[in-house]
């Protein structure tokens, strides 16, 4: 990664914050089909951080800041799991490797989901967590998070090589 002028940093920074706020707010504004856009929220903020860290880092904090005015629960969902999970993915897919990704991203999903659904008080899975027990729910949580950790993992290797193929990030990417 080559070093990124200020002007730069801000400008990617911003259009990325801005997808990642338009994908994760599409719930409240297109109720029905804003929630398959919503989980989308993560490919901004991994693309930052596959970028430069410090980027991906500031994208995750300005659009949780972003959301927090448009509506609270979906800024408290990024920055527990989408976003969160966008940090680690796009920190350690081209970093460590994929299978140290998958894991750390799978095991943040889980603990951001276990934040999200017994401190924040939002169901990550609805009703399901109210009739399984603790453990149970930590299992459930883990295998989805490593099923959806690995999607995302195997989709972003694709889609980033592809972009670096085309040149997309110009000389960002070394």
């Amino acid at each position: 990664m080559k070093n990124m002028s200020p002007a730069r940093f801000i400008s990617i920074g911003g259009l990325l914050t801005t997808m990642a706020v338009i994908f994760q707010s599409a719930p409240v504004f297109l109720p029905v089909i804003g929630l398959g856009f919503s989980p989308l929220s993560t490919l901004p903020v991994a693309i930052a951080a596959f970028l430069h860290i410090p980027l991906g880092i500031t994208v995750y904090f300005a659009a949780a800041l972003i959301l927090a005015f448009i509506y609270i629960q979906e800024a408290i969902i990024l920055f527990f799991t989408t976003g969160l999970l966008g940090i680690v993915i796009g920190t350690f897919l081209f970093r460590r490797g994929i299978v140290v990704s998958i894991i750390l991203s799978g095991v943040i999903l889980t603990l951001g989901m276990l934040s999200l659904t017994y401190i924040a008080g939002i169901a990550a899975f609805g009703d399901l967590t109210s009739s399984l027990s603790i453990p149970l729910t930590i299992v459930t949580f883990l295998s989805f998070a490593l099923v959806y950790a690995s999607i995302w993992n195997i989709c972003l290797r694709k889609l980033i090589n592809y972009l670096i193929k085309i040149k997309a990030f110009g000389n960002i990417v070394s």
